[in-house]
């Protein structure tokens, strides 16, 4: 962002042609929803940023978000709020950003092992097996009428309340939580983080997923390349998105069975049983 500030007026010359900066996540990024930029990289690159910088990230996804003065400190502002929960950057994640020039950054996000993690690509689809079973038309339609009705003013209150219920959930044995967003929901892909991972007996296996009500689904669990152990739920977890009924603000607890390593146990805290009406 132009400004007139001296200490925003340091020569770029002496900079290196793609330099890079980390950001950890800390409780007021996530509280105000706009995150600072290091001032030492303000000042060498104040003058050439404008009011909108582009984020890119490995995935192919390209995102527009806001530049602005905020207590003193350049911040990532109008757009980095869709951005986070786009991605489910969490307290703790870690940011890298490589500035390409022109305001434009790309962007690696890491867990809070300093594991990249591996979203779907932008065009990435699933091939589904002819004979798996597909919603009628009418199915489709009448489920996109019942998901609109919950969505709205009180959508965000449920999304905080199931949060809040799926954290005081202690399960006995391994476990993590996972908020579905957009790309898991269209992509019908999971991240499993490292700290889960690590208790898989293989590097690409199958897990079967079981609700309550004793019903299971096979999932595909594979290997990230890019990662040490952290795996990505692929093939078959459309269906268990599809007949449990999951939309983005969902929260999942998946707890790993005692001696029973590749089933795990969900637990389902939806947005539209904790909505306010």
């Amino acid at each position: 962002m132009a400004t007139n500030s001296d200490h925003h007026r340091l020569s770029s010359s002496r900079s290196p042609s793609h330099p890079h900066f980390f950001k950890i996540i800390l409780n007021a990024s996530m509280l105000d929803m706009k995150l600072r930029i290091p001032v030492k990289f303000v000042r060498e690159f104040g003058d050439e940023l404008s009011t909108e910088a582009t984020l890119t990230v490995p995935s192919g996804g390209i995102w527009q978000v806001g530049l602005e003065e905020s207590d003193n400190h350049l911040c990532f502002c109008n757009g980095w709020k869709d951005f986070v929960e786009y991605h489910s950057i969490c307290l703790g994640h870690l940011l890298v950003f490589r500035y390409e020039g022109n305001s434009n950054f790309h962007v690696i996000i890491m867990d809070k092992t300093t594991t990249e993690i591996q979203y779907p690509l932008e065009d990435e689809v699933e091939i589904i097996d002819v004979d798996e079973e597909l919603p009628t038309k009418h199915e489709e339609v009448r489920e996109k009428i019942g998901k609109k009705k919950h969505f709205g003013t009180s959508s965000k209150g449920g999304r905080e309340i199931a949060i809040q219920a799926a954290t005081m959930f202690k399960p006995s044995g391994p476990s993590f939580m996972s908020i579905l967003k957009p790309y898991n929901i269209r992509f019908y892909s999971l991240y499993v983080p490292t700290e889960f991972a690590i208790n898989f007996t293989s590097r690409d296996q199958i897990v079967t997923l079981q609700t309550p009500d004793g019903k299971e689904w096979r999932v595909q669990c594979n290997f990230l390349r890019a990662a040490t152990t952290a795996r990505r739920m692929g093939k078959g977890f459309s269906e268990f998105v599809k007949h449990n009924n999951l939309e983005e603000g969902d929260v999942c607890v998946f707890e790993m069975i005692e001696k029973q390593p590749d089933v795990l146990s969900v637990t389902v805290f939806r947005v539209a049983d904790h909505a306010i009406n």
